[in-house]
């Protein structure tokens, strides 16, 4: 997606949030103005915002270590917390009548799984709207395009995740794309980055056996900008699947043409003028 005025300030408390979060307010002028110098000369018309924030995560790691105690232990307690979801998103998809009618509910979890805040989370993470869905008592995510007749189509689907936890509703959806015969790479990042789902975690909901292969990238991943395992996995994708705020800063209008499906929660005014949607709606859009 192509910058807004506010998208440099959403990046600013991103990055800077997760910094502060973890190494207890310290060097807080000289990492303000790292960032902000970046954003300052390196934000326009054309930047794509996952690169720059990419390059704003690099400047960040003068301050603090790549993983921490707390993002670790934030992790844990929200897979472990998934887990015991799972059933009920099973459950839930399995009263879908049709083909047609599984895959939407199974994108529903997903989507409405995508709940971390632009600023860093205080504590384990909650999927209160994806529980309401589960239990017939919310609204599911706006659906804008057929999102089902584009997985129908494909034959090889890059599925681009974003943080832990959430990641356990994405596996709902990745056992119902198998289930279709479609082969699946699932992009996870290595090494660690703040909430973000790694290797580890995709083990830990059976991906590794699920999909049939898991990439790994070093921070958001941008078509050209990162060469290996996902690159060649994207080259040969005919559907992305992407999750996330950051992801589909990174990869709106990015995918050189490709059928792209966005989850996501709409968490930013660009966001929504973009989607057409509301600040706060989950939004299941297709990009053809």
């Amino acid at each position: 997606m192509k910058p807004d005025v506010k998208c440099g300030l959403c990046i600013l408390e991103w990055v800077y949030g997760r910094t502060v979060a973890q190494n207890d307010g310290r060097d807080i002028p000289q990492l303000f103005k790292s960032i902000a110098g970046l954003l300052y000369n390196g934000m326009g018309a054309s930047t794509n915002l996952g690169d720059i924030c990419n390059q704003a995560v690099d400047l960040i790691y003068k301050f603090v270590a790549p993983t921490s105690d707390f993002w670790e232990e934030l992790k844990r307690k929200t897979n472990g917390y998934v887990e015991t979801l799972l059933s009920g998103g099973k459950g839930y998809i399995a009263k879908g009548c049709s083909p047609r009618e599984r895959v939407e509910r199974a994108l529903h979890l997903a989507a409405a799984g995508n709940v971390a805040p632009m600023g860093a989370p205080s504590g384990a993470l909650a999927f209160p709207e994806a529980i309401e869905i589960m239990e017939g008592k919310g609204c599911a995510p706006i659906l804008i395009g057929d999102a089902y007749d584009a997985v129908r189509k494909a034959k090889n689907i890059l599925y681009v995740t974003d943080n832990a936890g959430e990641i356990g509703f994405d596996s709902l959806l990745i056992s119902e794309l198998k289930e279709m015969g479609i082969k699946v790479t699932v992009v996870v990042k290595d090494p660690p980055y703040f909430e973000d789902a790694t290797k580890e975690d995709a083990r830990r909901f059976g991906l590794d056996r699920m999909a049939d292969k898991i990439a790994a990238v070093n921070k958001v991943f941008i078509p050209g900008k990162d060469e290996g395992p996902a690159s060649d996995a994207y080259r040969e994708s005919d559907l992305m699947i992407i999750k996330g705020t950051g992801n589909y800063d990174a990869l709106r209008g990015e995918t050189d043409g490709k059928a792209a499906i966005f989850l996501l929660k709409v968490k930013c005014d660009p966001i929504a003028r973009d989607t057409g949607a509301v600040e706060g709606e989950f939004v299941i859009k297709l990009d053809k």
